[in-house]
């Protein structure tokens, strides 16, 4: 069940696929919560791979069963993500597209997909970094997982980008104005009132 939002503090989830803890996908990530941080808006970040999610096996009986047989972390992560009032999705381009653990991430919605639970969010932004090439092809892929995993058309603002050293997005000022704007768009879509 979805928690009742709090319209003074919206609760936003940053679902990060990269593996490096303070590289440029991080990075990025971490501005962007920043600003939303300073306007109200309360931040989880969910760095995958500090847990352990397992991949999906394909179990057919997956809107039949009341827990996965998995038992890892993957179901309290789900139920923050569908809880959540905003939704940042960022990853690395990993041979052309999202990085194993957002693959693996993507994967493990499909329980819910199968018991007709649906992502809730009022806007998403989406960040992707690469070393030179496969922006596209991910962007696509993430903007696939939203709409398979929403009965809605939800509202979607990107930020992609060629960093690939460390340190590489710090040193793009224009990189990090557009996550900046990004973050203000969320946090707009965030702090008006909802829709009926």
């Amino acid at each position: 069940m979805r928690e009742a939002a709090d319209t003074h503090h919206p609760y936003l989830v940053a679902v990060v696929g990269s593996p490096r803890p303070e590289g440029n996908t991080d990075y990025l990530v971490e501005a962007a919560l920043a600003d939303l941080r300073a306007v109200g808006v309360r931040c989880e970040k969910l760095v995958l791979a500090d847990y352990r999610i397992q991949p999906c096996l394909g179990h057919d009986e997956c809107a039949d069963i009341a827990v996965c047989p998995h038992h890892d972390d993957a179901e309290p992560l789900l139920e923050k993500v569908y809880a959540a009032d905003g939704l940042i999705l960022a990853t690395p381009v990993y041979y052309e597209d999202v990085s194993a653990q957002m693959k693996t991430f993507i994967d493990r919605n499909y329980r819910f997909y199968m018991r007709d639970r649906w992502l809730q969010p009022r806007a998403v932004g989406v960040i992707v970094v690469a070393g030179e090439t496969g922006l596209d092809e991910t962007v696509a892929t993430l903007r696939r997982y939203l709409a398979l995993s929403s009965q809605r058309e939800l509202p979607v603002e990107v930020v992609s980008g060629l960093a690939s050293a460390p340190g590489d997005a710090a040193a793009q000022p224009a990189l990090l104005d557009d996550v900046r704007r990004m973050a203000a768009w969320l946090a707009a879509a965030l702090l008006s009132p909802p829709s009926p």
